[in-house]
């Protein structure tokens, strides 16, 4: 799992970045969130996306990091298989 901090001009924008970067980084997935709106570094939640190689994405609206830190174990886990 990858993680890009981005600053976009636009949801679609920050879909466009996650997208690139996912092909480019070659992660099984990728968490990307703007952090040139609302406050991020220093607050208590956040947004987020989570893309996957398949073109799924899951979109994280603002709720607590905890929440979003629970989203992307949700979506680590299956990739685990029976490691």
């Amino acid at each position: 799992m990858g993680f890009a901090a981005e600053t976009a001009r636009s949801p679609e924008h920050l879909l466009e970045i996650g997208r690139a970067k996912l092909a480019r980084k070659g992660c099984d997935l990728i968490v990307v969130n703007d952090v040139g709106g609302a406050p991020v570094f220093g607050s208590d939640d956040n947004a987020a996306l989570i893309l996957e190689p398949g073109g799924s994405v899951i979109d994280l609206t603002r709720r607590s990091k905890a929440e979003i830190a629970d989203a992307c174990w949700d979506s680590v886990v299956p990739l685990l298989g029976d490691r």
